[in-house]
């Protein structure tokens, strides 16, 4: 089972777009001297000249790194003391298609169709129980809970925000659930969302009465609604084209470790099922296990370079043992001078 690790500039996963709104308001925020700006930059390999362009994009895991660099600047609760990271401005299109819907059950619709083109990091699904609706955090992308937890904080600090605006109040009767023990930082939780807080659920939700899916709006705005929701469904269809997608899962195959990733645990990091995964990858005309298959040709051709043992390679490419990869190599390389001796030497 493939476990995601603290990012390392040999193993980042660099294969989920990102925009760059978070990462320069952050940075904005909390680099207020030369030395915190560096070291919230540490390790992300953004440049200056990318944080000046405003058609830049980041991947979802330099996003990542500098959120482990926040946590080791300012500690655990330090995304709940900035409150532009909740505004509307932060969010963009997302923010005027779920404010301008006519009442906050559309909005809400907008939000959960949407909210992954800005935070791939989680897919929403809204759920209705009895009197109340739930909005649940389906994370997509296997990280630490100090690493997801912030942008978790931020997202439903969002959320409320935007629940306040449409009811014209704070939104005291909202619960919300978190999927981890209760953290030192709780009163700051509490301080920020309110005092319905509980902890160790499956997901991440909202818990909020059903009642209020009716509510008007203040910012009903059909143009404006029309006009966020097709900017969002462009960036929708962009993401789930299939030779994008395909892209995305030769980049998430180059960088894997050791071993091999398995079709159930792409989908899952690429946040699509893996019936998803595989139909679109048909359209593209490159299924998954063929996509693999090259991935691991490739390798196998470094590593024979190498001189390695046919043991290590085994091992080192997600075999079960020498003799499985000696008929791997019998098909990728059929001449016996390209595939060289697969050495039995060390185990």
């Amino acid at each position: 089972m493939w476990h995601f690790v603290p990012m390392r500039p040999a193993d980042t996963l660099e294969r989920l777009p990102m925009t760059m709104g978070y990462f320069r308001l952050i940075l904005r925020g909390f680099g207020d001297t030369p030395a915190k700006r560096a070291a919230l930059l540490a390790g992300t390999g953004v440049s200056e000249s990318e944080l000046l362009d405003p058609a830049a994009d980041i991947s979802l895991f330099q996003q990542v790194r500098q959120i482990e660099n926040a946590c080791a600047l300012f500690g655990r609760g330090w995304a709940l003391t900035a409150p532009e990271l909740w505004n509307p401005p932060a969010h963009g299109a997302i923010a005027s298609a779920v404010l301008a819907s006519a009442n906050l059950g559309e909005g809400l619709a907008a939000l959960t169709r949407y909210a992954h083109v800005r935070a791939p990091f989680f897919r929403m699904h809204m759920k209705t129980r009895g009197e109340k609706v739930r909005l649940e955090y389906e994370l997509t992308v296997p990280l630490l809970e100090t690493q997801w937890l912030p942008m978790m904080e931020i997202a439903l600090c969002s959320v409320r925000w935007m629940v306040a605006s449409a009811l014209g109040r704070p939104p005291k009767e909202a619960a919300f659930e978190f999927a981890c023990a209760e953290p030192a930082h709780a009163a700051q939780l509490r301080a920020a969302l309110g005092q319905k807080i509980s902890f160790g659920y499956r997901v991440n939700a909202i818990v909020i009465p059903k009642a209020w899916l009716s509510v008007s709006s203040a910012f009903a705005d059909a143009v404006l609604q029309r006009s966020a929701a097709a900017e969002l469904e462009s960036i929708l269809a962009r993401l789930e084209d299939p030779q994008d997608l395909r892209t995305q899962v030769v980049r998430l195959l180059r960088t894997m470790p050791d071993g091999r990733l398995r079709a159930t645990e792409v989908a899952r990091a690429l946040g699509v099922s893996r019936r998803t995964l595989a139909r679109r990858l048909e359209t593209a005309g490159a299924p998954f296990r063929a996509l693999l298959d090259r991935e691991l040709k490739s390798r196998a051709k470094k590593f024979l370079g190498e001189n390695m043992s046919r043991a290590e390679m085994a091992e080192r490419l997600g075999y079960r043992d020498p003799t499985s990869l000696s008929r791997a190599c019998r098909r990728w390389f059929p001449s016996p001078a390209k595939s060289g001796p697969l050495r039995s030497g060390r185990t």
